[in-house]
């Protein structure tokens, strides 16, 4: 078993792991993409048919093609979603496949809240995120790689990304830690690097003074053809109206089911984080304990997305989700070394002594509880089994 999982993502499981979520994913929005108020295809359909308006990018992109094929644009969502979807998954398995995971990675890279979250809450399937970690799959493997065409990624993708979804303002800074994990890297590439923001920040600024108006809003309607629902019916809000909504709905045992869900999920990170040597090294400026701090930021960051959106699981899974692929960074860049991590010796020591106690804590962790994505619901529970059993109705209803 302990051979097994080592080399589990260089094995034909990983590969149908992860074309078993692809297919389920595409399954699960067969059955929501027509659905009227679906808030996911909602947001896809936001273009600038009524003016400028943020987040609109892709789906002024996504008019143009119905306008020019004639296809249905809920049908072409729907064809996007899915594109993008295998597109993502080509990027885990590449950027993977010649990893080991090991005593404590495993827990990780399993945990409900990754890979698996999206089937068990069909709520954030193929949200806008999915770009943003796309994107930042392939800034990881031309950094691996030295290629310089990284910089082409700040330049141009994450402008575009930001006129798609300005949401990823709160987790940008993973790509500015990247860059900085860089060996050998001089002054004159860090005055290059924050240089290629300029069209980012250009992009910060129409985003953050333009708003929606109502004939603005009543044209993009008329556009897609129906009533504007969901995302589109936000766009005229403001930052502190979407506060004032959040707080007037909260409560503090709300509160308390998250930090519960943060503990359960980040804990082990800040725990390997805080004892790994890592430090950033820049000439003769140095961070010590760097991943650590970039954790305590993340966790700063999604305590803040929590006051201004009420999708707090959300908000943690795109978090984890960069957190984990930054460790695998980490791993393949040769910057962080788990023999020499305290955490990592306890938990070797752990599975060696107690084998059989360990997988049971391992099933228990991964297969029991879920997280959902309404700061007013509750821990979910039993999530492989929620899917499967979600997947077996809407197959009958195919047959």
């Amino acid at each position: 078993m302990q051979k097994f999982y080592k080399i589990f993502f260089q094995t034909f499981y990983f590969k149908t792991y992860l074309v078993i979520i692809f297919l389920l994913a595409v399954l699960f929005l067969s059955q929501k993409f027509l659905y009227p108020l679906d808030w996911t295809t909602s947001e896809w359909l936001i273009n600038y048919q009524g003016g400028f308006v943020r987040r609109g990018f892709i789906g002024e992109i996504i008019y143009r093609i119905h306008e020019f094929s004639g296809l249905n644009l809920r049908y072409l969502v729907f064809y996007f979603e899915i594109f993008l979807l295998a597109i993502f998954f080509i990027l885990i398995y590449n950027f993977l496949k010649k990893t080991y995971l090991n005593e404590l990675l495993i827990f990780l890279f399993f945990c409900p809240i990754f890979l698996i979250y999206p089937l068990a809450e069909n709520e954030v399937l193929v949200r806008k995120e999915y770009l943003f970690f796309s994107i930042y799959l392939i800034y990881l493997n031309l950094i691996l790689s030295n290629n310089k065409y990284f910089y082409l990624i700040i330049l141009f993708c994450l402008p575009i990304m930001n006129l798609t979804w300005d949401g990823m303002i709160f987790y940008i800074y993973f790509f500015i830690f990247s860059f900085l994990c860089k060996k050998k890297i001089n002054t004159k590439e860090i005055v290059l690097y924050f240089l290629s923001f300029v069209p980012y920040l250009i992009s910060l600024y129409f985003v953050v003074v333009s708003k929606s108006n109502p004939y603005g809003l009543d044209q993009m309607c008329i556009s897609i053809n129906e009533n504007c629902f969901g995302a589109m019916l936000a766009l005229d809000k403001s930052l502190i109206w979407n506060v004032e909504f959040v707080t007037s709905r909260f409560q503090i045992n709300y509160f308390f089911t998250y930090c519960i869900l943060i503990i359960l999920s980040f804990l082990p990170i800040l725990i390997f984080s805080y004892f790994d040597n890592f430090q950033i090294s820049i000439n003769r400026f140095k961070i010590n304990k760097a991943f650590f701090k970039l954790n305590i930021i993340l966790i700063i960051s999604i305590l803040a997305f929590m006051l201004i959106g009420y999708d707090w699981g959300r908000w943690i899974n795109i978090g984890y989700t960069f957190t984990i692929l930054t460790i695998f960074f980490l791993i393949k860049n040769e910057n962080i070394n788990f023999l020499e991590n305290y955490l990592f010796k306890i938990t070797k020591k752990f599975y060696n002594n107690y084998t059989k106690i360990y997988y049971v804590i391992f099933f228990c962790y991964i297969f029991t509880w879920n997280m959902k994505v309404i700061m007013t619901d509750d821990i979910g529970s039993f999530p492989y089994y929620r899917i499967l059993n979600k997947a077996i109705k809407i197959i009958s209803m195919y047959i």
